[in-house]
């Protein structure tokens, strides 16, 4: 099926589009600049797909967390598209998009334990551990924000996100940590393709994660 993808939560903006058996894609890290630039991805992948937006049979999106506005970003976009396309959505956790992006271009051991931590700004850390098997990712633990200090590290394989060389606290597994990795549009896809017919849902029943409810523009 012809499914958009869009992921705004952090400094990249990311868009593609799975159509043709293909993955297209648009992608620009740039803070503050999401709102301009995510319309005019979208357009730019349906132009290389040679589709138009009434092509488009469904969308995913990042749900967070993540930035305040980032987030917000793509629940509006999304909202205007599917509400004048009629499709179906289906969030997916930007944790595990970024966690997944990773495990995709290294290839981790079956049951390889993946702890994601990113910079939530006003000292703590966005954080979610996973299971790499068949190919995917199983959540292990609640997302959660938390102080760095709190923060659990022992006895996993991979760290992944920027919260490894923001925070003291996380900086002993630096070196083994994908700490500038970001989360994809693409990688989106490849957690959605499987399970979009099954759990897709209207719009309105579409939720992001904050996962705290004191937040602050970013």
């Amino acid at each position: 099926m012809n499914l958009l993808a869009i992921e705004t939560a952090t400094e990249n903006c990311s868009v593609a589009l799975a159509a043709h058996d293909t993955i297209y894609q648009q992608s620009e890290v740039a803070p503050q600049r999401h709102a301009q630039l995510v319309l005019g991805f979208v357009e730019q992948v349906l132009q290389q797909a040679q589709l138009s937006r009434q092509d488009i049979e469904g969308i995913v999106f990042g749900q967070g967390p993540g930035a305040f506005t980032g987030v917000r970003i793509a629940v509006s976009v999304v909202q205007g598209l599917a509400l004048a396309l009629d499709v179906p959505v289906l969030g997916i956790s930007t944790l595990k998009a970024l966690g997944y992006s990773v495990c995709q271009q290294q290839q981790p051991a079956e049951q390889s334990r993946i702890l994601v931590a990113n910079d939530a700004r006003m000292g703590e850390a966005y954080h979610c551990a996973f299971r790499w098997e068949n190919g995917g990712l199983t959540e292990l633990t609640a997302e959660q924000v938390s102080n760095p200090d709190n923060i659990e590290t022992s006895d996993y394989d991979l760290y992944v996100g920027s919260a490894f060389k923001t925070f003291d606290a996380l900086k002993h597994v630096e070196s083994v940590a994908y700490a500038d990795a970001l989360p994809t549009a693409q990688a989106l896809l490849g957690l959605a393709l499987p399970i979009f017919l099954q759990q897709a849902v209207p719009i309105e029943q579409a939720q992001p994660s904050y996962v705290r409810n004191q937040v602050v523009q970013s």
